[in-house]
């Protein structure tokens, strides 16, 4: 009897042994499956800013020259107007553009979700700076503009780091 209670004792410890060293490894194989979907998000996020930037950017680049022109006394008034025909066109580009975009069917649907609110504010910003160029051609304001690109920036920013991304510079990205 006390051989049969000596095999039982160790046959249990050595089941309970095989099953924690199975709960090793299952939380390993988790843990390296997270760290892929993990490193897979990340690398979706970077093609999609990659993509984004050559989109978007054909479309920044009048704005911001535009820009450039108000204030500056060497721009002759006819220069300064066709610029802000140009910067208009591609602010109503640039609006149409976004509602066709969309985020990459890769990204997990809250990362998609947060992007498209970003999105919804970029086209937000091209709106105002539509408003902007019609109300005064020469000299537009656009204070209101900026309040919604910084909303832009911030929403994406925080969507980078919150998949430990560095935040990317849109200014300096679509220029």
């Amino acid at each position: 009897m006390k051989k049969f209670l000596l095999a039982l004792g160790l046959i249990s410890a050595l089941v309970i042994a095989g099953c924690q060293s199975d709960d090793g490894k299952d939380k390993e194989e988790k843990a390296s499956e997270e760290n892929a979907s993990d490193s897979d998000v990340k690398l979706v996020l970077l093609d999609e800013q990659a993509n984004f930037t050559s989109t978007f950017s054909q479309f920044q680049q009048p704005i911001n020259a535009y820009q450039a022109t108000i204030g500056d006394e060497e721009v002759t008034p006819e220069d300064r107007a066709a610029a802000a025909d140009e910067a208009l066109v591609a602010a109503k580009n640039a609006q149409t553009e976004l509602d066709n975009y969309k985020p990459s069917a890769d990204l997990p649907d809250d990362v998609k979700d947060s992007y498209t609110k970003a999105l919804t504010m970029l086209k937000d910003y091209y709106s105002e700076v539509a408003s902007a160029i019609e109300a005064n051609a020469d000299a537009a304001d656009f204070t209101s503009a900026q309040a919604k690109w910084d909303e832009y920036q911030s929403a994406i920013g925080t969507l980078y780091e919150n998949s430990d991304l560095l935040a990317p510079n849109m200014a300096d990205a679509l220029s």
